[in-house]
């Protein structure tokens, strides 16, 4: 083709061939030339050196996150046991202040820590341990505790989990809180509870990342006190090995932070292959959580980053040999003939459009990874809000059940001492009685509507939906109004923009739930900027005679079989040049850094051609803009 091109420009123009100095044409090349490799050479060095830079930086970025993931899988265990021993200390706290058991008469204490274990149901036993060190048990057994360490931290004024006691039958874990002295700050002696240590063991076992990923706890000494390897327990004729004094040394440093209560994430090898070991320290008692990962389990994510990375290595270098390669026989052609400016117009106007295209998958890109992030980010409240709002009920009751028994206290015992009376005054308890119950509706108030953001959060980015589906078009409103929610309130600086609802009775519409979502954020977006600008240019009377508003009405064409979307606002408007083009790539009016003219183009492509339906604009100078968009009920794709 180049040829015959060549040939005609000589037909017309053979005076041309003949005043061409070819020497001077060959020299002058061959300087370009080397010009030109020397740029190429100089950009591919830099092209790579960001891209590994970035490429470090990026996977950097992704394996910290995936880890920190770790981390807080290991304190949600950690949160557990936690919970489970505050309970607990409570429990054996609550008994030990109890006006029988500070009474140490072992005559009336015995019966009634018998009746508490029977109560409770969590203890195996309890006993009573005197300042000289003699226990007591409700099974009537005498001991010498002096050296027990929760006898001796009790004796302090703690109250304690201490290390577990591998026994024959079960093992179990002794939780002591000091008695309090009718005179004097040193206690009257120790209460203790001896618990199974077989929720700790539940939360262990069923703590997981993964294939091939475990889960063990260690005690103050680095001993194991629950791991999935029963041999490395102990039994009571043969104490288990400390992890202090494990042969692996890395496993022994590990094991010397726990013991340190350290919080860390570190790759170790294990058992003949890498792992991540994340490991955390328990709040009440002087143990630590660790989970072992195995290294692909965390890593195989980056997998997929470094097939990217090296595809983009050889785009790259293919890319830079047909650049140079290009440019070689750019410079021959244009050496040889000038008669191709046509074409390069026409390749300039191609690049432009290529370039629109590019932006517009890059402009889908995101909005698919944002989609991504919002159903990651509202998983990760949804959990939390969760345990908060279940949590509440049982608060509720609790803190009822402490009310009740403070009033049956008062009119147990109507004339309290000077010293209660003071504090009753100082607490102001009729208050509290009065405010506690409505704090505790505030707040379950408060995590419902965590919970309902967090479902709108989790519908409007519809991933599970890439295929059509029939959906409700109102719910998808109602969805993307509460993402907007922040910028529909009134703030300091613009006032409310009110939401009119005229919905119809629509049926389920066939489409691609994700996509229309976007439609329908990108038209309400145009909205609110179109309002906020109309603000800055009212007076504080004029917006309060005529507030902003945004309209939404529904209804269905029976003709046609279309679902109909009005949506409008009753901002600036646009001028009839801006209306003709507000669907075009790259078109836009908003100042630098506010909008890359993508979101009405993806809109009319999406209702368009993903769709086979109708968007239209109808807007005056002044008087508002009205979005119509009609999606087919069924699909005609």
């Amino acid at each position: 083709m180049m040829l015959k091109l060549r040939r005609c420009w000589l037909k017309i123009n053979p005076w041309r061939y003949v005043s061409i100095n070819k020497s001077y044409y060959s020299s002058k090349w061959r300087l370009r030339n080397l010009l030109l490799l020397s740029i190429v050479v100089i950009l591919s060095i830099s092209i790579s050196a960001t891209a590994i830079t970035s490429y470090n930086i990026v996977k950097g970025l992704l394996l910290d996150s995936l880890k920190e993931q770790v981390l807080l899988k290991t304190s949600q265990g950690q949160d557990d046991i936690d919970n489970w021993l505050a309970i607990r200390k409570t429990e054996i706290k609550t008994l030990a202040n109890s006006l029988v058991v500070r009474s140490l008469n072992l005559s009336a204490i015995q019966p009634y820590l018998q009746s508490e274990v029977k109560r409770l149901q969590t203890f195996l036993l309890m006993a009573l341990a005197t300042p000289d060190a003699t226990l007591i048990n409700t099974y009537g057994d005498h001991l010498n505790v002096k050296d027990r360490e929760f006898f001796k931290r009790s004796m302090v004024g703690e109250t304690v989990a201490a290390d577990p006691i591998i026994g024959y039958t079960t093992d179990q874990l002794q939780i002591s809180s000091p008695i309090p002295a009718e005179t004097g700050t040193k206690p009257a002696g120790v209460l203790m509870g001896g618990i199974p240590i077989n929720r700790v063991v539940e939360v262990i076992s069923n703590l997981h990342q993964g294939k091939g990923s475990y889960a063990f706890a260690l005690n103050s000494q680095g001993v194991p006190i629950a791991h999935p390897n029963i041999k490395l327990i102990g039994t009571p004729e043969k104490a288990a090995q400390s992890f202090l004094n494990s042969p692996n040394h890395r496993l022994a440093e590990i094991a010397q932070k726990m013991v340190a209560k350290r919080t860390n994430i570190e790759l170790v090898r294990l058992d003949g292959r890498w792992s991540y070991i994340a490991y955390t320290p328990l709040r009440e008692a002087n143990w630590s959580v660790a989970l072992v990962v195995p290294q692909e389990n965390i890593e195989s994510p980056l997998h997929a980053l470094n097939l990217l990375a090296t595809v983009l290595g050889g785009l790259l270098v293919v890319g830079l040999i047909s650049a140079w390669r290009q440019v070689q026989l750019y410079e021959q052609i244009r050496n040889r003939a000038f008669v191709f400016s046509q074409q390069a117009q026409e390749l300039s106007k191609t690049l432009k459009e290529l370039q629109n295209t590019q932006a517009q998958l890059i402009h889908t890109e995101k909005m698919s990874s944002l989609g991504q992030l919002v159903a990651g980010v509202a998983h990760e409240i949804n959990n939390p809000a969760n345990f908060i709002h279940a949590n509440l009920n049982h608060a509720s009751v609790y803190s009822q059940n402490i009310l009740d028994l403070l009033k049956l206290y008062e009119q147990t015992y109507p004339n309290p001492t000077p010293e209660i009376r003071d504090r009753v005054q100082d607490l102001d308890i009729e208050f509290l009685a009065e405010d506690l119950p409505k704090l505790m509706a505030s707040m379950q108030v408060g995590t419902k509507r965590i919970r309902q953001i967090v479902l709108s959060l989790r519908n409007f980015s519809r991933l599970d939906e890439a295929d059509m589906k029939f959906v409700d078009i109102h719910e998808g409103l109602d969805n993307t109004l509460m993402i907007l929610n922040h910028r529909l309130t009134a703030t300091p600086n613009q006032p409310e923009i009110q939401i009119v609802k005229k919905y119809g009775d629509l049926p389920l519409v066939e489409c691609y739930a994700g996509q229309l979502n976007q439609v329908f954020i990108n038209v309400l977006m145009n909205a609110i900027d179109a309002l906020e600008e109309a603000s800055q240019k009212r007076s504080f009377e004029d917006i309060k005679t005529n507030p902003n508003q945004i309209k939404l009405q529904t209804q269905i064409d029976k003709s046609s079989h279309y679902a109909i979307i009005q949506i409008y606002d009753n901002g600036i408007g646009m001028a009839e040049d801006v209306k003709q083009r507000v669907f075009d790539h790259m078109f836009t009016t908003k100042p630098v850094g506010k909008g890359m003219g993508l979101g009405m183009a993806i809109a009319y492509q999406i209702v368009v051609d993903k769709h086979a339906g109708i968007i239209e604009v109808d807007s005056t100078p002044g008087c508002g803009t009205e979005f119509t968009i009609r999606i087919p009920l069924i699909s005609k794709k």
